[in-house]
């Protein structure tokens, strides 16, 4: 995989904090920021991908679950009923 440069201005304190986190895991900031972006492109690449596959399927018609469902299922796992 190609390798690019990039810049971009980030807060003193949140520089401080990778780079105490860097020591702390014995890596690089380098490999820290791009561990960390990786598992953000990760998890919001999932979350779009599954948006648009259930748009998809309500855009053809598709039952989806009730929303008292959702909500009660929440309910039970907010207070550890539900693995």
């Amino acid at each position: 995989m190609s390798k690019e440069s990039i810049g971009f201005r980030i807060e003193t304190e949140k520089r401080s904090a990778l780079d105490q986190l860097a020591q702390t895991m014995q890596l690089d900031r380098s490999t820290l920021i791009n561990e960390a972006i990786d598992a953000y492109l990760e998890l919001h690449y999932w979350q779009v991908e599954l948006i648009r596959k259930r748009l998809a399927a309500a855009d053809a018609g598709e039952e989806g679950v009730a929303h008292e469902e959702v909500f009660s299922n929440l309910r039970k796992r907010l207070q550890g009923q539900l693995n």
